[in-house]
């Protein structure tokens, strides 16, 4: 009797979840980007944050809102996924300045990206997201080569 009361309510639940998933999924026309893809290297192309010419390690990197203020963190840093020798900075807010902080004996860098804000369409609502448009270190126009900017220090 317990079994056919169990199978029966086993049954329900899974006609009711049947149904539920039915519905289509809602879909968005656009990815937000709040992150990018960097390597700091040297003159002769040394990576300086991953691997054996590493001077600095990529879990004490800081990306600061104001210069010297380490109180405010504008962003999470990572190793990254697809290509370990990056480092992925995911931005909190979208502020065109920002700094690297290394550590207490390194000069901090500069960071200027200018975010271009997109209209795009999610489950059919029109919602605004943000990209990256152009790319700045110290002061100097970076541009991505397969998608990773490489900062020269």
């Amino acid at each position: 009797m317990k079994f056919i009361s169990v199978l029966r309510l086993f049954i329900l639940y899974f006609t009711l979840s049947f149904i539920s998933c039915s519905k289509p999924p809602c879909e968005c026309d656009f990815t937000p980007v709040n992150f990018i893809k960097m390597k700091v290297i040297d003159q002769q192309g040394q990576n300086l944050l991953v691997g054996p010419a590493a001077l600095y390690q990529v879990d004490s990197l800081q990306i600061l809102n104001q210069l010297f203020n380490l109180d405010i963190n504008n962003a999470s840093v990572e190793k990254g996924v697809t290509d370990s020798t990056a480092v992925l900075i995911n931005f909190y807010v979208y502020e065109t300045k920002n700094y690297i902080y290394y550590n207490s004996q390194t000069p901090e860098d500069s960071i200027e990206i200018k975010w271009v804000r997109k209209t795009g369409k999610c489950c059919n609502t029109p919602m605004n997201y943000e990209v990256v448009d152009t790319v700045k270190f110290n002061n100097t126009l970076v541009n991505p080569l397969k998608g990773i900017y490489y900062f020269v220090k």
